[in-house]
């Protein structure tokens, strides 16, 4: 029975981050249809999608969401306490390199990957983005356990800088692991392709559990302590999820959140305590 709902919960992250993204793609193309865009449009609208959604869901949760104790003790994910760390402020000269890198990034993959235009078919688009999910995590996970290799550790500790992480730490990387971990993201759009409409709301939707997955909260699509455990622990879960990392066995254990938004973490907990509760009984009628 842990297997299945193992599996389950594994599944539905990558079915949610599937439909989230064929709802958002659906969105970008009827806004995007009956434009003809060109090879300077579509690099400026796929970094300009991506520089806003970052920014703006950076804030929204480390702002909004997080200025309110009651609501981030009730969304928190963390077990573990850790020591609180000071992050650093933005500067305009941080703003401008990162944004330089994240056009230089959308110039090179518009330019180099093979476009494909596949409307607005909501089976197709989400068989594309499912696949891409699960090729990403299979990405991430190699290139992130190299990195805590001895070999290139070093290349990472920038982004272990902070164990009380924040939504920003996401972005808090040196310049060789940007290009490591881009090159990761980007490799299933070069084995899939392409279509401009998909890369948007990769992006968006990539973002936004990004940045999350790094809050230490647990809104929509985090539904553990996952990644914030492999930030407190160092070593273990190097995947986006902990589909790749239970098949290789470097899952350190989780704690799952419950609620409307996991469904399948509330079935097991439900039935958790079901169970735990006839076992009870059974030892009290003895």
């Amino acid at each position: 029975m842990k297997k299945f709902f193992n599996c389950c919960f594994e599944l539905e992250f990558y079915l949610k981050i599937a439909i989230s993204c064929t709802i958002t793609q659906q969105l970008f193309f009827l806004l995007l249809n009956k434009l003809k865009l060109n090879f300077i449009t579509e690099v400026l609208l796929y970094w300009l999608v991506g520089t806003i959604s970052f920014y703006a869901t950076g804030i929204f949760i480390e702002k909004l969401i997080k200025s309110d104790d009651s609501l981030t003790r009730k969304l928190t994910a963390r077990v573990k306490k850790v020591k609180k760390q000071s992050f650093p402020n933005f500067t305009l000269k941080g703003i401008i390199i990162g944004e330089i890198k994240a056009l230089i990034t959308a110039l090179i993959i518009i330019y180099l990957a093979p476009e494909v235009h596949r409307g607005n078919g909501l089976i197709l688009n989400m068989g594309w983005f499912f696949m891409r999910i699960v090729a990403a995590d299979f990405c991430f996970y190699v290139a992130h356990r190299l990195l805590h290799t001895k070999l290139f550790l070093k290349i990472h500790l920038k982004h272990h800088e902070f164990q009380d992480t924040s939504s920003f730490v996401a972005g808090h990387k040196s310049l060789m692991e940007y290009i490591i971990v881009t090159m990761t993201d980007v490799l299933p759009v070069f084995i899939f392709g392409y279509d401009i409409t998909q890369l948007c709301a990769w992006t968006l939707i990539g973002n936004i559990y990004n940045l999350e997955g790094h809050s230490s909260l647990s809104i929509f699509f985090i539904p553990s302590n996952f990644h914030d455990f492999h930030h407190t622990g160092f070593h273990g879960n190097y995947g986006i999820n902990s589909f790749w990392d239970r098949v290789f066995k470097t899952l350190n254990p989780m704690n799952k959140k419950t609620g409307i938004m996991f469904p399948v973490n509330s079935i097991e907990s439900k039935l958790n305590s079901i169970f735990s509760e006839l076992n009870i009984k059974k030892f009290v009628n003895k």
